[in-house]
């Protein structure tokens, strides 16, 4: 039911008394919208939360291999059957999960806030973009209207570095303890790995690696919300009748997150460096310029095969779960 309706029915339930005067005193028609917007934003917050814990604990192994990869200074240990045949007779098949706890977290929280944060971001750019005129967003999410590619490429880098920023410290965690057999730290959790940073390091431990950190998400989530409604858009118009709306968005998740994880993977080869440091100072641009003189140009995209197959199947999942779950609450409300 669109909202001026539901307006309109409830304005007709008012008596009207010429009389009596009643009409004067009856309250005002209750503002559906701002009734709507909290539940949306707390449903969004746990539809996409829970998606992407669900679907990193799954995929947690490929983001461990990825980030043993990326550390490793000789190119032998880089290939991906000797990473994985080394954290086997390492760790064992436990090692594969290193850090699934903080990655939880971090995408718990991280996802849940972006979610919930997308949609108010959304509608406040494309109602700066159109000078004011009002933007109401769909029951289904706020991506089935095509807007422009200026207020989606911004809405994206923008929830997402607010979402980053605040995840940062998890981060950091979460790439130590991944990288806790090869390195030799031993974490017994994530609140002992909190502690010892945050003692050995200071606060600038806990946010290390933060500047690379936002130069990847930044625009990887822009292109991934632009390339999503665009792909969505064109499958939904090629598909055959009657393709399921799951199907579609899967196939569009996936697309649309191996494509922008491509185009965005050198800073999260510099972001891990950063990261693994335990207390080190490098600079970003002494980092870069070690990474391109010891393994050359290509030593920018190591591990961009697990990453980029992680995150296509990542998001086709996380968006997958999110976009059913907002359509069934939404129709609540």
């Amino acid at each position: 039911m669109h909202l001026s309706t539901m307006a309109q029915e409830e304005k007709c339930t008012v008596p009207s008394n010429a009389n009596s005067g009643a009409a004067d005193a009856a309250p005002a028609p209750r503002d559906v919208t701002k009734i709507k917007r909290p539940q949306k934003s707390l449903a969004s917050f746990v539809a996409g939360g829970g998606a992407g814990m669900l679907s990193t604990t799954l995929l947690q192994p490929l983001d461990v291999i990825k980030t043993h990869m990326q550390a490793a200074e000789n190119p032998r240990d880089r290939h991906f059957k000797v990473v994985v045949n080394r954290i086997l007779g390492e760790d064992g098949v436990k090692g594969l999960w290193r850090g699934t706890g903080p990655a939880c977290v971090r995408v718990g929280l991280g996802a849940g806030l972006y979610f919930a944060v997308l949609g108010p971001m959304m509608e406040t750019i494309r109602s700066a973009f159109a000078r004011g005129e009002p933007y109401t967003q769909g029951d289904g999410g706020p991506l089935k209207e095509k807007l422009p590619a200026l207020v989606t490429l911004s809405a994206g880098a923008l929830t997402r570095s607010i979402a980053s920023s605040v995840v940062c410290p998890i981060t950091v965690i979460k790439t130590r303890m991944e990288y806790a057999a090869a390195s030799g730290l031993v974490y017994r959790n994530t609140f002992h790995a909190v502690q010892t940073i945050s003692y050995k390091e200071g606060l600038s431990g806990l946010y290390s690696g933060l500047i690379p950190t936002l130069a990847r998400d930044a625009p990887y989530s822009g292109l991934y919300l632009l390339m999503y409604n665009r792909i969505g858009s064109s499958l939904k118009e090629s598909v055959p009748t009657g393709t399921p709306q799951a199907a579609t968005n899967f196939l569009a998740g996936a697309l649309a997150g191996g494509s922008a994880t491509l185009l965005t993977h050198p800073p999260d080869v510099i972001r891990t460096r950063l990261q693994l440091e335990q207390g080190l100072t490098s600079s970003i641009v002494s980092t870069v310029k070690h990474i391109v003189e010891v393994h050359g140009l290509k030593g920018l995209f190591v591990g961009v095969m697990p990453r980029v197959g992680r995150r296509a199947l990542q998001q086709a999942f996380a968006w997958t779960i999110y976009e059913e779950i907002v359509q069934r609450v939404s129709r609540k409300f």
